[in-house]
């Protein structure tokens, strides 16, 4: 059966802009092309969810604007249910601008925008009637807001996950009990001072998010390396699979959306893993944030390939 996912958290537009190399200060540099893609880590991870075959539920907050409505449509094509996000007036829809180098590198810029409009009030609205496996957050939404989130998913029993970013000191403490803590390098390092890099450094820093959060799982995204479990008598790398990159925009939300959807419906965080990785692989692959994220068909052909 199709977990059954919420996501509480971002939804932004992407502004991508393409260029040979990131200008020096003062410098100006003729950039290739620009386009624009939905985005916003909230967002990202569940479409993903959503293509990989699960239920998914999105609260947040838009703009009353045109990229506000644009979003809007983008996430009811993918049959995501839109009946907790609001438009509202005289907000600005959240905005991410991706300056995208030729060699795959990227850089952002973030405007949460009507993101911060998200209220604990709207998240109660979103629990009201409504039975979920599992909850998804991010922390492109005001703090106050997951909180409340969390605390409702886990009165009710439901597998929770937080994934750490944009990279900052974050107060891990009040996810008490989370079942997946979920934080990049970067990530990492503004969360406990350490950056991962090997397996010495990946438990170290695993070990500090265990004792702050008392998780179920820490998860780091390990980039082009993989991801390193740690809990429940699990410590160890998933590699990921090698492919030649193109934009490496969202493909950690990717990562993150359907490890959600995949332990939700089969409780194996190490094959969940792998599974997730694999539609990652297949995002950096494509340009753009939500038109790489891959389908369930195309996940599981591209696993049949490599078995």
């Amino acid at each position: 059966m199709a977990a059954k996912i919420l996501m509480v958290g971002s939804i932004m537009m992407d502004l991508i802009l393409q260029m040979p190399r990131i200008p020096h200060p003062s410098e100006s540099i003729l950039g290739t092309t620009y386009s624009n893609a939905g985005g916003g880590k909230g967002s990202n991870s569940a479409v993903a969810a959503a293509k990989a075959g699960g239920e998914v539920s999105v609260c947040g907050t838009l703009g009353q604007d045109a990229n506000g409505e644009a979003l809007l449509d983008m996430l009811k094509n993918v049959g995501i249910d839109v009946s907790n996000l609001h438009l509202k007036d005289g907000s600005n829809t959240g905005m991410a601008v991706i300056m995208l180098e030729e060699d795959g590198m990227n850089r952002l810029a973030i405007y949460t925008g009507a993101n911060n409009d998200t209220t604990p009030e709207s998240v109660e609205e979103a629990f009201k009637g409504k039975e979920y496996d599992a909850l998804m957050m991010q922390l492109e939404i005001p703090l106050e807001s997951n909180v409340r989130a969390f605390e409702l998913a886990k009165e009710r029993g439901m597998i929770t996950c937080l994934d750490a970013g944009p990279a900052q000191d974050y107060p891990i403490e009040k996810f008490q009990g989370i079942t997946i803590l979920s934080p990049n390098e970067t990530e990492t390092e503004a969360l406990v001072g350490i950056l991962p890099k090997d397996d010495d450094t990946c438990i170290a820093a695993c070990k500090i998010l265990h004792e702050r959060s008392n998780c179920k799982y820490v998860v780091l995204k390990m980039g082009d390396k993989g991801s390193f479990i740690y809990g429940e008598d699990i410590c160890q790398m998933v590699p990921t699979f090698k492919v030649d990159a193109v934009d490496p925009t969202a493909a950690g939300d990717c990562f993150t959306g359907v490890l959600v959807k995949q332990y939700a419906e089969t409780g194996d965080i190490v094959a969940s893993a792998r599974y997730a990785s694999a539609a990652a692989a297949i995002s950096v692959q494509h340009l753009g944030a939500q038109p790489s994220l891959p389908a369930k068909d195309a996940i599981e052909a591209f696993l049949a390939e490599r078995a």
